[in-house]
């Protein structure tokens, strides 16, 4: 099975082990899995993942049999209601919003329906039953026969839902978010498991509408046939026949309730809390910096909390023991309150996902750090080469005179060459008198064209000691002035430089290796991800190949970097 960003290292999740940022980003992913682990084991876990997810795959091709680009539709559908929470449909009307209702109630075995349409007229015995008279007359009680109504409905679908009147408006509420309904003196549980509710338009501003709007969990909108081929299909076909779904297929209350006990062990993984804390933050500093006219993006805590539980649903049914960046998406669908409000909340859910990737899992911000470390030590570098140590006398204006060595006359070296010299590697260089002062003898850099015809045994090789030269492997000191200072401590050792280049190319390298592996599973998952449309699906695709891009700008920069580095080096 493939788990979401796993590594050699890594371990299943739980659903509330939390570990909020506290592991590196780039050497621990799902430490956090260990209590799902505890609460099944592997082949549990595979055994059941697979079949669920065969069986909601096969499911919603029944469900979308004759349906003409609604399958995302009845695909959110099915998820919202296996997520135990309720879904609105805007759309202009035949667009096909009723149909996906009826077609979701086909999904549960032996489910009870209720579906009504809407007007400022309709009174709440209508909705949720009439007064029961004889209860009134011979009990004096105030109870209503709610048999064939929607508190004794499973799937229910309330048309044009905001015309409803305040006394609907209020008893939904305690419907939609806790399943209860109140009878009278007693308080009734409802059997409730989809709430779709359809409208051509959005709640009125002012009309304390804001509470029920806010428990509909999903908002999709639902337009008309955009693709000629499927336009001329659904224009020709003679009539609507809804699919006989197997009953192998439908979900009966078993599932229902296996699904959702199961979809709460999901784990959730640092990162996937990060990728949220930063949606939360966009989406402030979009409340902060709009005009007065434009209406804010609210999202309440009760919302937030519902949002998690759809995504570890969404990732349960698709065979996953964690949450992944694909299923994220998702919340897209969660986030807008207008429909000018969508493409801001789709940007922000993208942006945060790459983020995610980026910045938590390959650790961005880390290679980032290090590369503006190395371009710092790379100026220092050229700095200090290009300052002489004070410490080593300077002879005759251009040279340094190498003491010990035995050879007739004084040996010296040009100071520039000295400084080019590294300590980890040899250069060339050839003796040549001085033809004005015959007493010196200096060390010349060796050039395999310029110098071929110069004598093997009259060539040496020359790397930098401290203070001195190593010539055929043989130190020799450098003469310096009475009491100088002690050498500068970046000279000691080795460069610091070349230190952290290899740590940036090493570490590179472990961010190309993570991201294949990341790049790879979320692929594989996303291919087959059964609640996202083909659009969503591309989107992550281009997120990755995004990542991809900034990988290879890093290795372009880095190749760059070190070129340089050479460059600078041969030609001192």
């Amino acid at each position: 099975m493939n788990f979401p960003y796993e590594t050699e290292n890594s371990y299943l999740s739980g659903g509330n082990c939390l570990n909020l940022g506290v592991n590196p980003p780039n050497e621990v992913y799902f430490k956090e899995f260990l209590y799902l682990c505890l609460l099944l084991t592997t082949h549990e876990i595979i055994c059941r993942m697979k079949s669920i997810k065969f069986h909601i795959t096969q499911l919603l091709k029944s469900l979308n049999e004759g349906v003409f680009e609604k399958e995302h539709t009845i695909a959110l559908s099915l998820l919202s209601a296996m997520a135990g929470e309720s879904i609105f449909l805007l759309g202009p009307p035949g667009v096909a919003k009723s149909l996906v209702a009826r077609r979701l109630k086909l999904a549960f075995k032996d489910a009870d329906a209720f579906e009504y349409l809407m007007s400022r007229f309709s009174t709440p015995d209508e909705i949720f039953g009439p007064v029961s008279i004889s209860k009134l007359k011979d009990e004096d009680t105030y109870e209503r026969i709610t048999k064939g109504y929607l508190p004794t409905a499973s799937i229910v679908f309330l048309d044009e839902i905001w015309k409803a009147g305040p006394a609907i408006q209020n008893s939904l509420l305690t419907v939609i978010n806790e399943k209860i309904y109140r009878n009278g003196q007693f308080t009734v549980r409802v059997p409730l498991k989809a709430l779709i509710a359809a409208s051509n338009e959005l709640p009125a501003k002012g009309e304390g509408l804001e509470a029920l709007y806010d428990r509909f969990l999903i908002r999709q909108f639902v337009g008309c046939i955009e693709q000629e081929y499927a336009f001329d299909q659904m224009i020709s076909s003679t009539r609507e026949v809804e699919p006989e779904i197997p009953a192998k297929l439908q979900v009966d209350d078993e599932l229902y309730n296996q699904i959702q006990a199961e979809s709460e062990k999901v784990g959730i993984h640092y990162t996937i809390f990060e990728l949220i804390h930063n949606i939360k933050r966009e989406i402030e500093q979009y409340n902060t910096g709009r005009d007065e006219n434009t209406p804010p993006i609210y999202i309440s805590d009760r919302r937030w909390k519902k949002i998690v539980g759809l995504l570890r649903t969404s990732a349960y049914l698709n065979e996953s023991p964690g949450i992944h960046f694909s299923d994220c998406l998702l919340m897209s669908a969660c986030l807008w309150d207008e429909v000018s409000q969508l493409p801001i909340i789709e940007n922000i859910v993208e942006q945060s996902i790459a983020r995610g990737i980026n910045t938590y899992l390959l650790g961005e911000k880390r290679l980032e750090q290090k590369l503006d470390t190395l371009k710092e030590n790379m100026k220092s570098e050229h700095s200090l080469r290009e300052l002489s140590d004070p410490g080593i006398q300077v002879v005759d204006t251009f040279y340094h005179r190498i003491e010990g060595y035995h050879i007739a006359g004084n040996l010296l070296i040009f100071a520039s060459d000295y400084q080019s010299l590294r300590k980890d590697s040899n250069r060339l260089f050839y003796i040549q008198q001085d033809k004005f002062r015959p007493v010196n003898k200096i060390l010349k850099a060796y050039d395999f064209v310029k110098n071929r015809n110069i004598a093997q045994k009259n060539i040496y090789s020359l790397r930098k000691g401290k203070r001195s030269v190593f010539v055929n492997n043989q130190e020799y000191p450098l003469l310096c002035y009475d009491n100088c200072e002690p050498l500068p401590a970046q000279q000691d050792g080795s460069t610091p430089f070349e230190f952290t280049l290899q740590e940036v190319i090493d570490l590179l390298h472990q961010m190309e290796v993570e991201y294949k592996t990341i790049s790879e599973r979320e692929t594989a998952y996303t291919k087959e991800h059964l609640f996202l449309s083909s659009s969503q699906k591309s989107k992550i695709k281009r997120i990755l190949g995004e990542t991809a891009h900034i990988i290879e700008n890093y290795r372009n920069e880095l190749r760059i970097i070190a070129h340089a580095h050479e460059q600078e080096n041969r030609e001192y």
